[in-house]
């Protein structure tokens, strides 16, 4: 077997063990998607809509009324899953959206699409994500796993005006960006974001480019909220928790050594319908405002010092 694999594991049980420990009681309150407020008017973006925990967001905005936007750089697989969601709610609003986390145009062509045919935008939740892959860059050479930072960046940058201009003409709106992270990201050391190199961390493992792309989300949400300071937007990162899904899937090369890995370490993880609780809550719940809320880990606030830096001009450009 070779040690990458066993370094993926380890760092996905260390991180369980550090959050278990830390955060949570056994008798703590759970939210649950009952909760959530009534939608109807209200508008979502959702990327990484079409599998996983965001189909099941996708699902359950829908179910709450409000009109989803599913971005995926599948359309195929996109139309398969609105099919689903109307089959279970006939009457839900669910659209496509070309969106490729990898490809920087790809976010301006989004957002313009968007906006082409609706005057507000209630809720993003930057959800898709790239897990374990080799080093690799994409078209605008940046390294394929801090597309997870960086394409949402550049999505959630062309779609600011319709994000400040909802929070300003419906101020029962309460517009929320949502940035799905992850835990990981504590396992991630400072990022240098002053040039493409080292964001790229050509020298680090798979799993290690990952945690800092996590750390990168967080970093990014932190200074959203920074910059919607004198606006009602809330900019929270969440920590939906180890889920059993296609990208969990994907942090393995050896499709032998990944079927049974997974069979031992299944139990440990989550249903999607169940991670998806964590983004909806962020999303959704009054919950955010009240209680000041800026990262969220399985449904529960977090007090976690969160560092802050600048967005160096060179990311912005690149983005």
């Amino acid at each position: 077997m070779e040690p990458a694999f066993f370094g993926v594991l380890l760092a996905l049980l260390d991180t369980f063990v550090r959050f278990v420990n830390a955060n949570i009681p056994l008798f703590r309150r759970r939210w649950s998607v009952e909760e959530m407020p009534e939608l109807k008017g209200r508008i979502a973006i959702v990327t990484g809509g079409n599998t996983g925990i965001g189909f099941f967001v996708c699902l359950e905005l829908a179910r709450r009324g409000a009109k989803v936007y599913l971005a995926s750089r599948s359309e195929s697989r996109a139309k398969a899953a609105i099919q689903k969601i109307k089959e279970l709610i006939p009457d839900s609003e669910v659209d496509f959206i070309h969106f490729d986390l990898t490809i920087l145009s790809s976010a301006r062509k989004a957002a313009d699409s968007f906006i082409s045919k609706e005057a507000r935008l209630d809720i993003l939740i930057n959800n898709a994500g790239i897990l374990g892959t080799p080093y690799k860059l994409s078209p605008d050479g940046i390294e394929l796993q801090a597309c997870n930072a960086i394409g949402h960046f550049a999505l959630t940058s062309h779609l600011l005006p319709i994000l400040r201009n909802t929070a300003v003409s419906f101020p029962d709106s309460h517009v929320r960006i949502v940035n799905v992270a992850s835990m990981a990201y504590l396992q991630a050391v400072a990022p240098d974001l002053s040039s493409l190199e080292g964001l790229n961390r050509a020298a680090d493992s798979p799993m290690g480019r990952y945690n800092h792309s996590k750390l990168n989300n967080v970093l990014f949400t932190n200074e959203l909220q920074k910059r919607f300071s004198d606006t009602s937007i809330r900019c929270l990162s969440v920590h939906p928790g180890f889920v059993a899904s296609g990208i969990t899937r994907d942090a393995f090369d050896n499709e032998v050594f990944a079927y049974f890995l997974m069979k031992i370490i299944r139990p440990f993880f989550a249903a999607p319908c169940k991670g998806a609780i964590t983004p909806l809550y962020a999303a959704t719940s009054p919950e955010i405002e009240l209680k000041n809320l800026r990262f969220v880990a399985f449904s529960n606030s977090s007090s976690r010092s969160i560092p802050s830096i600048k967005l160096s001009g060179k990311i912005a450009d690149i983005a």
